[in-house]
């Protein structure tokens, strides 16, 4: 009963609706124009944009499907040829350009990532040799190519932003499960009831927590959904090495895993987003079991959610590495705002662990000290 009553004084705040609702407009939006805007190919010439071309770029995809090897890359640009940038090519109003030239995405992949195109100024010439070790690691049989759209950088930057929404929404929705009983002076009697204190507390903790991952599996959902009937769920078996270009990079010095399918690695990203949502609630519970105005909650929650990101954006990335600095670096990203995007690097598995654990004493002590801090409330400190 006090938990549902709790949840329902979250969920009827019009202005947490309103955001939900702003917020699924911006995703279709940025779907729309971001992710599906920018897919073109050109077929003999003729350009097709959109899903026409992601439906051909799926097509070639599947005929060089499998292992990938130095001779199906060969192969792939004996049919094609290399990859030009569509600004360097003379195209009539309607996006075509002259007949012969052939651009997809299975191209454009061995032209940016296993070509020579980077020691060549960006004309490529021929395959990488054995002196491009990245490359040599892309085309050594061990990894799984497939239709590279859509499950790569496209999908995480979108439910990045996804997540940055959600967590705004999960700070206001938050600030005042506390913070608005001091200001109304309703504490003052709940807190002399039977279940007025730590029964209560606790309610209201886990009606925070129900709404914050409810509402994040929500939006989660609605973008995969999105996705899958887009681009397919093909990139999903694709090795996860190719489709993110960090895990491999990183995994000749770290002990990474690019060889994992891209669906199972977005699978911890998505997960570790989730857990990121939940860390943010419950800071947002404590400054709000602190803080008598709500307002007040909602501007020091969301310092203390963007603050270590431009402090590391602005001062700790441009700094030399040293003892120091590698430490902060390692704390800041074991805050929320950072906390998904370890699963897409070539972070070794100790430091990634280390990160979770530490976000995880934050959760539970901020749940502890926010529920101690309003059981032992009194009217007038």
């Amino acid at each position: 009963m006090l938990f549902r009553n709790e949840l329902y004084k979250i969920c009827s705040r019009k202005i947490l609706m309103i955001g939900a609702l702003l917020g699924f407009l911006f995703m279709a939006a940025y779907v729309q124009m971001s992710a599906l805007g920018t897919e073109f190919v050109f077929d003999n010439g003729t350009c097709l944009r959109r899903t026409q071309a992601i439906q051909y770029d799926r097509e070639i995809a599947r005929r060089y499907a499998g292992p990938l090897t130095r001779e199906k890359a060969e192969a792939v640009i004996e049919e094609f040829g290399w990859h030009i940038n569509d600004n360097d090519l003379d195209t009539e109003d309607t996006g075509d350009t002259a007949p012969g030239y052939y651009a997809n995405s299975t191209s454009r992949f061995v032209t940016t990532r296993l070509s020579n195109s980077r020691s060549q100024g960006g004309v490529p010439t021929a395959l990488a040799g054995t002196d491009d070790k990245y490359a040599a690691e892309m085309m050594s049989g061990e990894y799984v190519y497939g239709y590279i759209g859509g499950w790569d950088n496209t999908f995480s930057e979108t439910h990045m932003m996804i997540l940055w929404i959600v967590s705004a929404l999960v700070i206001i929705s938050c600030a005042p499960v506390f913070s608005e009983e001091y200001a109304g002076q309703a504490a003052d009697i709940l807190l002399t009831t039977q279940n007025g204190r730590t029964k209560t507390a606790a309610a209201k903790i886990l009606a925070a927590f129900a709404w914050a991952g409810g509402i994040y599996l929500l939006f989660t959902l609605l973008l995969t959904g999105a996705f899958l009937s887009i681009y397919g769920s093909d990139g999903l078996a694709v090795s996860a090495g190719l489709s993110f270009p960090d895990l491999i990079t990183g995994n000749l010095f770290w002990n990474g895993d690019p060889k994992r399918t891209t669906g199972a690695v977005l699978l911890v990203y998505l997960l570790a987003g989730l857990f990121s949502v939940l860390v943010t609630a419950a800071i947002t519970l404590y400054i709000s079991s602190v803080k008598k105005s709500s307002f007040s909650t909602l501007l020091w929650s969301a310092a203390a959610y963007l603050l270590p990101a431009a402090l590391y954006t602005v001062f700790l990335v441009e700094m030399r590495p040293g003892r120091i600095v590698m430490l902060l670096r390692m704390l800041f990203h074991c805050l929320p705002f950072f906390l998904p995007l370890h699963e897409l690097t070539s972070a070794p598995f100790a430091y990634r662990l280390g990160s979770y654990l530490i976000s995880g004493i934050i959760l539970v002590f901020a749940c502890l000290f926010g529920c101690r801090k309003y059981c032992r409330y009194q009217a007038g400190k």
